[in-house]
């Protein structure tokens, strides 16, 4: 179970640090809610895709709060983002688009940004 719970560690910490609700969260996975409801109850364990894609939400998660205060991040999230071709984030996140987000705060947080 503490396995369980290492991969299960984005969902909460993307649904209580960063404000995302779990169906945004399913969304990003390429999940159905009930099926992450079911992997946070302990009713199911994600497969080995879901906990490639939980792993990137992990990334997510930690390069957003190595950028900015929780609070800078839920407004992060809700902002049209010139380097994303004026979308938001939050908007990326529900085409199930992890990997640009986490591509763009790894530049910002090595300096090597636009």
């Amino acid at each position: 179970m503490a396995v369980l719970a290492t991969h299960l560690k984005p969902i909460e910490d993307a649904h209580d640090v960063l404000g995302l609700t779990y169906k945004q969260i399913a969304a990003a996975l390429h999940a159905d809610e009930s099926t992450l409801h079911r992997w946070r109850g302990g009713d199911a364990e994600p497969s080995h895709v879901y906990c490639g894609r939980l792993e990137a939400l992990g990334e997510l998660v930690s390069e957003l709060l190595g950028t900015v205060t929780p609070e800078g991040a839920r407004l992060w999230l809700a902002t049209e983002i010139p380097a994303l071709g004026g979308e938001k984030p939050v908007d990326i996140l529900a085409g199930g688009r992890i990997e640009p987000l986490v591509r763009l705060l790894l530049q910002v947080n090595l300096g090597t940004s636009l």
